[in-house]
């Protein structure tokens, strides 16, 4: 658990420090979407793997995969909205890692780490797609 803080931690620090020098968006809200966006696309990776390999099958139709893509994004960031938004988890986890990251001489160097761990389940679908691609189309 301690590494999905920080990873979130490194999300939101990015976002709030946007925030000080041009008008944005809530930083809170930014980081909490764009952790669900990550954890519903390897959600989604997982799905496909477990479609692919253990069902050996694929979703029906194109709108039958979308419905349910869409439903895993809305239910994580429902999920994550009540755990760090309600309940001021990201406060929390904000507070605890603020001190250390100023004296973080690697700090961008896990920024970009944050940010590939949350690319890198679409990379994973798109490199899926290309190499297994539905028959017929």
């Amino acid at each position: 658990m301690k590494h999905i803080d920080y990873l979130y931690f490194n999300i939101y620090n990015y976002f709030y420090r946007i925030s000080q020098y041009r008008s944005t968006y809530n930083p809170r809200l930014q980081a909490l979407y764009l952790f669900s966006l990550g954890s519903g696309g390897w959600l989604l990776l997982l799905e496909s793997l477990y479609l692919h390999c253990v069902k050996h099958s694929r979703f029906t139709s194109p709108v039958q995969s979308m419905l349910f893509a869409a439903s895993i994004y809305l239910l994580t960031t429902g999920f994550f909205n009540y755990i760090f938004i309600v309940k001021d988890r990201d406060q929390k986890i904000f507070g605890k890692y603020e001190a250390l990251s100023g004296s973080n001489p690697k700090a961008n160097r896990h920024l970009a780490w944050s940010f590939i761990a949350l690319i890198l389940p679409y990379i994973g679908l798109f490199i899926f797609a290309a190499v297994f691609p539905r028959h017929g189309r």
